[in-house]
């Protein structure tokens, strides 16, 4: 708004300043027109004698010197609007300065300060937030990897087993012998070694001891086989191969990232291979297994 009247008031002031050069211009003209008139009749008053005045130039002296008056008249009233015009106009131009100003020094701040409404200090508490419980979560994961690592740490096959036999006592411990069942008041639960057959318990433990005695050779070999094979099945599941740093190697872009897993994957031996061999061993130990629990089983029977 006060740039419009600045606008306003400058072109008053043009108007009425270029009135008053216009007027001050036509003063000077009729100035000059008077005194040439003045002049001329100076020299037509030294000519003529008393008895023959020139009226004509007298009028012409007069009506030159109304229209001089007319135009001093006209630009006095001309510059003194001219005047008023450019005290005006200095007025609002002073005005406007100090209010663009005072509008770009100090009022631009305050509108943002209003617009502002504590925008940083809910985003510097969101932040926090965000930050606390990264922060948080960052500290629960390293203690839930340590708990991890301590449990690998800890990691025992036979005392597991021993707490899974205890756990679950009713399903592995030994049921209650079998007991003799006389029948019809037989109360003999012993061995009877008298005659006739005594001769035939002698032959069969002897043809038993023969029999124990291959069972243990034979089962000495699968025990050897399957121990052997064990070992192989504990060398392969335990093969040291977890470290997995060089996938995560510092690269400018992703194909190198890519080249890099690949080459740390493919340095290293066929998974599906080691995998199919692992099954194989596996079932060849179970084979075994197999046979020395049923040689075993033998043994306790005989």
């Amino acid at each position: 708004a006060k740039v419009r009247n600045l606008s306003n008031v400058m072109k008053t002031y043009h108007m009425y300043n270029a009135d008053s050069i216009s007027a001050q211009s036509k003063l000077k003209e009729a100035e000059k027109q008077e005194e040439k008139q003045i002049g001329k009749s100076v020299k037509q008053e030294d000519k003529q004698t008393p008895r023959s005045p020139d009226s004509a130039s007298s009028v012409k002296f007069e009506e030159k010197h109304v229209r001089r008056s007319s135009r001093q008249a006209k630009y006095t009233e001309n510059k003194l609007k001219a005047i008023k015009a450019r005290n005006e106009y200095l007025l609002a131009l002073e005005a406007t300065n100090a209010s663009v100003f005072k509008y770009y020094i100090h009022d631009l701040s305050d509108l943002i300060d209003c617009c502002d409404l504590g925008y940083h200090a809910s985003l510097g508490r969101a932040l926090r937030t965000f930050l606390s419980a990264e922060l948080n979560l960052e500290q629960s994961k390293h203690e839930g990897l340590d708990a991890i690592e301590n449990a690998v740490e800890n990691l025992d096959a036979n005392s597991d087993k021993q707490r899974l036999m205890e756990m679950c006592n009713n399903v592995f411990c030994p049921p209650m012998k079998f007991e003799f069942q006389p029948h019809m008041g037989d109360m003999v639960s012993q061995l009877c070694a008298q005659q006739p057959v005594q001769s035939e318990l002698v032959q069969r433990c002897q043809q038993l001891q023969s029999r124990l005695s291959t069972l243990k050779i034979e089962n000495e070999e699968v025990k050897k086989t399957m121990e052997a094979t064990l070992q192989t099945i504990q060398d392969i599941v335990t093969i040291e191969d977890f470290d997995v740093s060089d996938c995560f190697q510092y690269s400018n872009s992703m194909e190198s990232v890519k080249s890099t897993v690949s080459e740390t994957f493919m340095s290293k031996p066929s998974i599906a291979k080691r995998r199919a061999n692992q099954q194989e061993t596996e079932q060849f130990y179970f084979t075994y297994c197999y046979a020395f629990f049923h040689i075993d089983l033998l043994n306790a029977f005989l």
